[in-house]
């Protein structure tokens, strides 16, 4: 279960504007698929029918970065159509890597042309040293330390291969 800090610390690492509304927007970016929970709490929708299908996709991400082009103010152009889709994308693919069952979490990311959800384990087993669940308080706590960080080192090595590329002499 990847949690908001985990997107947030992406979407800190690629944007460059230094503009703190800019980084606050592109962070509510990153975590904007998971607003699907609306129709799975608001609605009382099954969870598995509705997390991660449409709203992890990348024919989403791609709707979402033609509409922002199109109706993106003028005043925010340093969040480009591309860099939303970015955003939008590194979400699915943290979800990916943090998903233990395919069958029932894992995530469609080629909804509606695939009918298949999935998944890429690579964090679960470090998951579930640090607790069973994290959907009570300790676990939740707990992910949430080991995700603070994991988004630390993931951003400090974004950072790094962004200086290693633009110190390069063409």
């Amino acid at each position: 279960m990847a949690l908001p800090i985990a997107h947030w610390a992406v979407a800190l690492a690629v944007t460059r504007s230094r503009d703190r509304k800019i980084r606050a927007l592109a962070a509510l970016i990153a975590v904007l698929p998971d607003f699907d929970f609306i129709l799975v709490w608001g609605w009382g929708l099954p969870l598995q029918h509705f997390h991660r299908t449409f709203s992890h996709s990348l024919v989403s991400f791609a709707v979402v970065g033609l509409l922002w082009a199109l109706l993106r103010p003028n005043f925010l152009n340093e969040l480009s159509a591309k860099l939303v889709f970015v955003l939008l994308a590194s979400h699915s693919l943290i979800d990916l890597a943090c998903t233990a069952d395919v069958v029932d979490h894992g995530v469609q990311l080629f909804w509606p042309l695939l009918d298949v959800r999935l998944g890429w384990p690579l964090l679960v087993p470090l998951y579930r040293v640090f607790a069973e669940s994290p959907f009570s308080l300790e676990g939740a706590l707990l992910f949430t330390l080991l995700e603070s960080i994991l988004a630390l080192l993931l951003w400090l090595l974004l950072q790094l291969f962004r200086s290693l590329r633009d110190s390069r002499v063409y």
